[in-house]
């Protein structure tokens, strides 16, 4: 009796060895930091060749929009939690304005004034959505149960194509 127990034991812990490494196999992939520097050309580079990308909808015009203001966003982040004012003043709309005394972000009218983000964990950001417009772009970065919704409108700058029109986060 105590032998096959002690077999029926071993063969479950060998099931559950077995179990536990195919799945972890199966979740393991290549992660790619992203580093953000002020020196660097482009922060993330889209691929068009690969399998995920060609099975979508998105033409070569809506990668570039992908890139630039996927680009765009980690720039913005950077330049928040730097208190970098001046790069932030080139790439904000017209409707946007900075309070510089205040650290806080004026989108539209004074009534949405918001802080200015001051803390931004890149360990453990998330791409969630990439919403393209007739005029705007809509980038969502997460960590956690918290998402950053920017949004950018076609306008030019010496920083690309693009500005910052308005940052939500829940």
């Amino acid at each position: 009796m105590l032998r096959k127990f002690i077999s029926i034991i071993i063969l479950l812990f060998v099931i559950s060895v077995i179990v536990t490494v195919s799945l972890f196999m199966s979740n393991t992939t290549d992660k790619k930091v992203i580093t953000s520097s002020s020196n660097e050309e482009s922060l993330l580079d889209v691929e068009t060749s690969t399998s995920e990308f060609s099975n979508t909808n998105l033409e070569a015009i809506d990668h570039d929009r992908l890139r630039e203001t996927l680009n765009l966003s980690l720039r913005v982040i950077e330049a928040m939690l730097n208190k970098d004012y001046d790069y932030l003043e080139k790439v904000i709309a017209p409707s946007v304005s900075i309070n510089k005394e205040n650290n806080s972000i004026t989108y539209g009218d004074a009534a949405n004034e918001h802080p200015i983000m001051d803390d931004f964990d890149y360990k453990h950001f998330e791409f969630r959505a990439f919403i393209p417009e007739k005029n705007e772009v809509i980038i969502i970065l997460g960590i956690y149960n918290i998402s950053y919704e920017f949004i950018f409108v076609e306008g030019k700058s010496e920083h690309g194509n693009y500005l910052l029109k308005s940052l939500y986060t829940n």
